[in-house]
């Protein structure tokens, strides 16, 4: 390393190292141009799926692929182990309609066709999604288009996040996030949307329309929507009653609680229950093929 002089405040000098330049490479190292060094580099992977097991380390991300017709034709293992499915294979073809209530996939196959259509990506949008733990209901989705070698959008592909209250993924709003907490914490009881106004220092007015900018939905609907979802794990993964999973998630009776479930889902509690079961266990074609009577 080089070295030179310079004076110091007392007037002595000091032998400062001499920072030396990195030379630059030979115009022989450098790959020209860089993006044939690229492909080239591509075109020995084979395939660029060997990228899909980067992706499955990467904490609480859950990436998808889909067609145009919102068919999946790639799902990331996170997202597999959030549905309660045991292989990509046995969803690879089908839509969100296999997984999600109806009024979700719907909302989902609305939201595929809007990026396809305008060719623009949607970014860390709140959503309601189907998981096996009620923890993880609420998720931030981001979609962009997917294009073929001609140019022509030929699907969707994204991720999705949980999106978690009070911290600094998702909603930026503390007022919505100190609500959405209380929320989610005593979902079971009855909330008044005078005390959630309160809470959150704002007119019911205000607030509703926060909650509609942000999750598409009105506060009340929120809170039923939450029931809803808890109610769903309970059906999956115990095996209490019907009767007495709409008791112990805030509704009135098993009558009201159908009721409010099949608004919802477009599905009675029991058909919910025995569906998703048959498909964890024998697949989703077993499953439609014994799509139970609604009850």
């Amino acid at each position: 390393m080089d070295y030179f002089l310079n004076g110091s405040p007392k007037g002595t000098t000091l032998a400062i190292p001499r920072k030396r330049s990195i030379p630059a490479p030979e115009e022989e190292d450098l790959p020209n141009p860089p993006r044939a060094f690229q492909a080239s580099f591509f075109r020995r992977m084979g395939s660029l799926q060997q990228f899909r097991e980067l992706f499955d380390f990467l904490p609480d991300v859950e990436y998808f692929a889909k067609d145009t017709e919102s068919r999946f034709v790639a799902i990331s293992a996170g997202m597999l182990r959030r549905i309660g499915a045991a292989s990509e294979e046995e969803y690879l073809g089908v839509s969100d309609a296999v997984i999600h209530p109806p009024s979700i996939a719907r909302e989902i196959r609305r939201d595929d066709l809007e990026v396809m259509r305008s060719r623009k990506p949607i970014i860390d949008r709140v959503e309601a999604l189907f998981a096996r733990t009620r923890a993880r209901d609420w998720f931030l989705t981001t979609k962009l288009p997917l294009y073929d070698t001609a140019g022509e959008v030929i699907g969707v592909m994204g991720f999705v996040r949980p999106y978690r209250a009070g911290t600094s993924s998702g909603v930026q709003d503390i007022q919505l996030q100190r609500v959405v907490a209380h929320i989610q914490e005593h979902y079971r009881d009855r909330i008044p949307m005078a005390q959630l106004a309160q809470l959150a220092h704002l007119s019911e007015r205000q607030l509703n329309r926060r909650f509609q900018e942000t999750f598409r939905m009105s506060a009340q609907e929120f809170i039923m929507r939450t029931r809803i979802q808890a109610a769903s794990d309970d059906l999956l993964s115990t095996e209490k009653s019907v009767a007495d999973i709409a008791l112990e998630h805030g509704f009135y009776d098993q009558s009201s609680f159908t009721k409010h479930f099949r608004v919802h889902t477009g599905e009675t509690p029991l058909a919910f229950r025995q569906f998703r079961r048959i498909a964890r266990k024998h697949g989703v074609s077993r499953a439609v093929e014994q799509l139970p009577a609604e009850a």
